[in-house]
């Protein structure tokens, strides 16, 4: 039987996407996800709610469209896979970090205004003779 690492939430990001790009070239953004847990505590029949902060990390293609549409407050399902790292920083001291590697990103609630994208020049902008192709 093999084993299976998969995850799957939903929540609110917790601040605007931050995309990166490596050396390499390849678009890598990061997010919180603020994930909400609500309950009745049965003792005392009262409703309450904990929050759990999960760092998620998307890449390629999909990480660039994440940081066009994404902002903080919108809602998304995010599917992936848990991934815990450890690294040593400037001082020597060694640090893990668990985050949810996206596999898909599913945006919900209503569709946000479109992001501003530059149009294209007219055939006006060029000269006849100056046409770029």
């Amino acid at each position: 039987m093999s084993d299976v690492n998969r995850v799957i939430l939903t929540g609110r990001l917790t601040s605007d996407p931050d995309l990166r790009y490596t050396q390499s070239g390849r678009p890598m953004v990061r997010f919180d996800l603020a994930v909400n847990r609500r309950w009745v505590n049965p003792e005392t029949g009262q409703p309450e709610e904990e929050v759990t902060f999960v760092p998620v990390v998307v890449w390629g293609k999909q990480a660039e469209t994440c940081a066009a549409w994404l902002r903080k407050g919108r809602q998304v399902a995010v599917d992936g896979r848990l991934r815990i790292r450890s690294f040593e920083t400037q001082n020597g001291d060694r640090r893990r970090v668990t985050e949810v590697v996206a596999q898909t990103v599913h945006f919900l609630g209503p569709k946000p205004e479109a992001p501003e994208v530059p149009e294209p020049p007219t055939e006006e902008a060029y000269p006849e003779e100056e046409v770029p192709f």
